[in-house]
């Protein structure tokens, strides 16, 4: 159902991003070679990949990558382990790939499972698994897709160069299709080193598809279908406050629901969605601040002014100033790149704000 907070995997009707997955679907169908999945967090960029590669059923390996989040540094083993764990997810589904990959170097088979060798006689080569799943999807007649969800995190990747295994399956596998998601779009471009001649993947072109909150109209559109869904008749001054409060972040608005199907839609259940959610915002952005010890208390005085209001750059150097003493110019404009490619804030013009309201409410109260 809408209010369901498990991601959709069919479930296209309620989801509210037709445009979007129409694009999805064209790209990965044509089978594309790059394809970004952007947009904030909880725009529903997992969801969306899901449902348009499921409902073109297309083999696909999708790898979660915010299992890394928390991590200085990724080892080429802990990536390894990931791919074979989504990889059997598919062979579950596609037995038919199992005996093709039963003569790849380093790859060992039991029954339907497959498992890497890592030994220093017997690495796996993922470019040979690719080549070999490559191989599959021309005799099958489809694309195979490799998608790596918030991939920025593979910016901490040890040992393995990603880049270079996109720029050869770019150039060789047709049959293979890399969708990468992410909502540190910033962070997202620099991995991928997208302006830099010496990159892999450098003028390979690269198909976009952006995911944007919702509008009001759309945000009070979809708690009412949900809410008809279920069966529940809610006041329009509690959508109307519900929307206001949460914003058009399809993530909050369908945790609003669910919260409202256990304890009825009242301002009581707004009020514990913002605290409820405000300890996951709380600990996404401590995930941050852990990575950056040095510079936390002026990340924090950053945030706190940002939170109150909108506000310009100079608002944000004379509160810190008025804090913690003199910050240099550049020393700012570090910081608040740094906020802006993870997606903390958003700038428009010369104005910065927090378009996550819940996370607003969190700096507000918590921080």
């Amino acid at each position: 159902m809408l209010f369901d907070e498990r991601p959709k995997e069919r479930l296209r009707d309620f989801y509210d991003r037709e445009e979007e997955l129409k694009l999805l679907h064209e790209l990965v169908e044509s089978c594309k070679p790059l394809i970004l999945v952007l947009g904030l967090r909880r725009t529903g960029k997992t969801s969306l990949v899901k449902v348009a590669l499921n409902e073109a059923n297309i083999p696909y390996i999708l790898i979660d990558c915010r299992v890394f989040e928390e991590r200085i540094a990724i080892t080429s083993r802990d990536f390894i382990r990931a791919f074979e764990r989504s990889l059997n997810s598919l062979t579950k589904k596609r037995n038919k790939i199992v005996n093709y990959l039963r003569v790849v170097k380093g790859v060992s088979i039991a029954g339907l499972r497959v498992e890497f060798r890592w030994n220093s006689k017997e690495r796996v080569s993922l470019i040979e698994v690719l080549e070999t799943l490559n191989q599959y999807g021309e005799d099958d007649g489809r694309c195979v897709v490799i998608a790596l969800d918030e991939a920025q995190e593979l910016s901490k990747l040890r040992g393995i160069n990603v880049l270079s295994i996109l720029g050869y399956a770019y150039d060789n596998l047709k049959r293979i299709s890399f969708i990468l998601t992410g909502s540190k779009v910033g962070l997202l471009y620099r991995f991928m080193r997208v302006d830099d001649p010496t990159s892999p993947i450098y003028g390979r072109v690269r198909y976009e598809v952006f995911l944007k909150n919702f509008s009001k109209e759309k945000s009070l559109d979809f708690l009412k279908r949900g809410f008809e869904q279920a069966g529940m008749k809610v006041e329009n001054e509690v959508l109307e406050e519900a929307v206001d409060r949460l914003g058009g972040v399809v993530g909050w608005l369908t945790y609003f629901g669910a919260l409202s199907l256990r304890y009825g839609a009242s301002s009581e259940t707004i009020e514990r969605t913002l605290e409820e959610g405000s300890k996951l915002a709380l600990q996404e952005l401590k995930n941050f601040l852990r990575l950056r010890p040095i510079a936390e208390a002026r990340y924090k005085l950053i945030l706190k002014r940002i939170a109150q209001e909108e506000c310009s750059w100079r608002d944000i150097k004379s509160y810190i100033e008025m804090k913690l003493g003199i910050i240099s110019d550049s020393n700012l404009a570090l910081l608040l790149k740094q906020l802006l490619d993870v997606g903390f804030i958003e700038k428009r013009g010369r104005i910065y704000s927090i378009t996550d309201p819940i996370l607003r409410y969190a700096v507000n109260r918590y921080l």
